[in-house]
């Protein structure tokens, strides 16, 4: 399994937190293996950051970049 994924929000503060949250994205010399246990609780810290923090403002997302393309019409 290879995904590229991000969290990024507004602090109060006016400054922004921007993370890079990805599995194995990007690097092709690494073949695919699953998620492993500490990249999944990673994972689920930076999703409970995201939703204590941003106030659903900014995103979370993890996935295949090419698979949102065209949607919007």
């Amino acid at each position: 399994m290879k995904f590229c994924g991000e969290i990024s929000y507004e602090k109060d503060t006016g400054s922004g937190v921007h993370s890079d949250i990805c599995w194995r994205c990007g690097d092709h010399d690494l073949p695919d293996a699953p998620v492993s246990d500490s990249h999944r609780e990673f994972l689920h810290a930076a999703l409970d950051e995201w939703l204590n923090k941003s106030n659903g403002k900014g995103g979370f997302w993890i996935g295949d970049p090419e698979y949102f393309l065209g949607w919007g019409g």
